[in-house]
């Protein structure tokens, strides 16, 4: 069926010819046990059948030398530890292993000479039925190697085919005729066997090289995925920094811009600058995932207190397009990352209502079993086609948006979704019929916890007074151009600013008597202090300080090194409005 035909054969062949040629001589070993044993066997009988006749005592010497023989392979067989030897003591043990393969069949052979009687034909016959099976148990266990079965076959069977081919009686010349033909066709069978072995060892080792390569360019793949995300994550801060000047330049523009055409091109920019931040965000997210940076942090919290803190904006946009939304909030306590979970219910409900045309959405929930609860989220939107159900988690896959339409989102919410509940390891099922409505099912572990973690809320603008009046702000940030922006921003807000771009020179301002009522610091500064060391170190000084730690750094270790301090945070690039409503809030506590 194999046959080694063309030059790309042999080729592929000779690349692997050391190790087949190893293994070839372990296999031999491995049937070793099995062939001794049928060894051991095979001559009590021929033994016991002798016993009766006048080779009695030639039967004793005969089956005395055969076990000698037969331990003596043994020892060898135990010899060789295939763990650890090397590849000259495996190639040497397989030359005894043919030495020994031929002694033992010069063994068998001598008693088709010792037992020999034209008179008994009997005893012929038996002798000639134990070598015939000799010859085909060794043909199984030594095809592997020709060589060997050969040193064992041909003096086993040739001296008894000899003899009885130069009889007198032409029955026995014909029985060794028979017995050579037999011989022939058993080294047929070897030699097939024998290419199958190789064909099989030549494609083992082909696949072990490909999966070998597979493995290596997969891993060189990943590599190039995870560097590109950690480049990413790393690169958030230089990335947010540009647009966070943006952003504050923007705002203090359209407070001087008094005429509808002005307020109309400066809310274009700040539509623009939105999309800008949405997309950088989310990039950003993903990477983060990617890169294995973002951990879950599971704690206890009730359920319910997270959809009664993201249900006002969602119910704000329901009405806007004229739908309903109903989210029913039952006390269930869950065991989760309540910061990765509230993403996927918002991202979820972005899309609900983005794809719901008339009708509404429903959040409700629904026991699964006494340790999990799932978490739905139905609408009465235009539906997912059944064939494109797995798609919708990939990357930039917006079904109803060929059109590429920032309006309609960027595509990404979803793929975000898999990420976290992949990395929160709990479930998540979609059922969808095309203009019926589309269903997401949460499951969340049940906690028996009782210690709720708690939940933000959401700030709003406060109507009375402005609370910055004349409130004595340090800015604290290396960036001039994000220095220049944040003091006109909060000097319009009626603040009396001091900025410094090192923190050296604000140490310097505060043991000069400067005792500032609110601190804003970025992370990142320059020297021996980054923002969290520089409030601590402030704070030493002049005592507790209202401050807020800006930073575009998204790596948890930064966010949990801020959490450590007690700071409060904001990401660039910052809203101003968003700014304000924390500066507020925190005055107010």
């Amino acid at each position: 069926m194999f046959r080694f035909t063309n030059q790309q054969s042999s080729t592929d062949l000779g690349r692997y010819q050391q190790k087949i040629d190893l293994e070839k001589i372990l296999i031999a070993h491995r049937n070793c046990p099995a062939t001794l044993i049928g060894n051991a066997l095979g001559a009590i009988p021929m033994t016991l059948v002798m016993q009766n006749t006048a080779y009695s005592l030639s039967a004793i010497s005969w089956f005395s030398v055969l076990y000698l023989l037969i331990m003596v392979r043994w020892w060898h067989y135990k010899s060789l530890d295939t763990t650890h030897a090397d590849t000259e003591t495996i190639f040497h043990y397989g030359k005894v292993q043919v030495l020994l393969a031929c002694l033992s069949g010069c063994v068998w052979g001598s008693a088709g000479i010792l037992f020999f009687d034209a008179a008994q034909i009997s005893n012929i016959a038996f002798v000639i039925l134990t070598l015939v099976c000799m010859l085909a148990g060794s043909l199984a266990s030594l095809s592997a190697r020709p060589i060997a079965y050969a040193a064992f076959a041909l003096p086993v069977m040739l001296p008894l085919s000899l003899i009885m081919l130069f009889q007198d009686e032409r029955f026995y010349n014909w029985m060794g005729f028979g017995a050579i033909v037999y011989l022939a066709a058993t080294f047929a069978f070897c030699l097939n066997l024998y290419k199958v072995i190789i064909q099989s060892l030549k494609l083992q080792y082909e696949n072990l090289d490909l999966i070998k390569d597979l493995q290596e360019q997969k891993e060189v793949a990943d590599k190039a995925n995870r560097d590109k995300s950690r480049f990413l994550a790393s690169a958030s801060h230089d990335l947010r920094q540009p647009l966070h000047a943006v952003n504050l330049f923007t705002e203090l523009l359209s407070q001087k811009l008094t005429s509808p055409s002005q307020q109309q091109d400066i809310g274009n920019i700040q539509q623009g600058l939105q999309s800008l931040n949405e997309l950088l965000d989310v990039l950003l997210d993903m990477s983060r995932l990617d890169a294995d940076i973002v951990h879950a942090n599971r704690v206890s919290f009730d359920i319910s207190s997270l959809l009664e803190k993201i249900e006002p904006p969602f119910q704000h946009d329901a009405s806007r397009y004229q739908l309903s939304l109903n989210i029913e909030k039952t006390p269930y306590t869950v065991f989760s990352d309540p910061l990765l979970l509230e993403r996927v219910i918002t991202n979820l409900l972005v899309n609900a209502i983005r794809y719901t045309k008339q009708g509404g959405v429903e959040v409700f929930i629904s026991e699964k079993d006494k340790t999990h609860i799932q978490l739905h989220i139905a609408d009465t939107g235009i539906g997912i086609p059944k064939s494109s159900l797995n798609d919708i988690f990939d990357e930039f896959v917006q079904l109803h948006n060929p059109e590429r339409n920032r309006q309609k989102g960027l595509g990404l919410g979803l793929a975000i979704v898999r990420r976290i509940m992949n990395l929160l390891e709990h479930p998540i099922q979609i059922h969808s019929q095309v203009n019926k409505g589309t269903e997401v099912i949460l499951c969340l572990p049940l906690s028996n916890e009782q210690n709720n973690a708690e939940g933000s809320t959401t700030p709003k603008l406060s109507s009375r007074q402005n609370k910055l009046e004349n409130l004595n702000v340090m800015i604290v940030d290396n960036e001039v151009s994000i220095v220049e922006a944040m003091t006109a921003l909060l000097n319009s807000w009626g603040c009396d600013c001091r900025a410094f771009t090192s923190t050296a020179t604000a140490i310097e301002a505060i043991k000069d008597g400067e005792k500032p009522d609110f601190l804003l610091v970025d992370y990142r500064m320059p020297g021996d202090y980054n923002g969290c060391a520089f409030v601590s170190y402030i704070e030493s000084i002049i005592g507790k300080t209202s401050a807020i730690i800006i930073t575009g750094d998204t790596s948890e270790a930064v966010i949990n090194e801020i959490k450590h301090h007690g700071f409060l945070r904001l990401q660039k690039p910052i809203k101003p409005v968003q700014l304000r409503l924390l500066m507020e809030k925190i005055l107010q506590r």
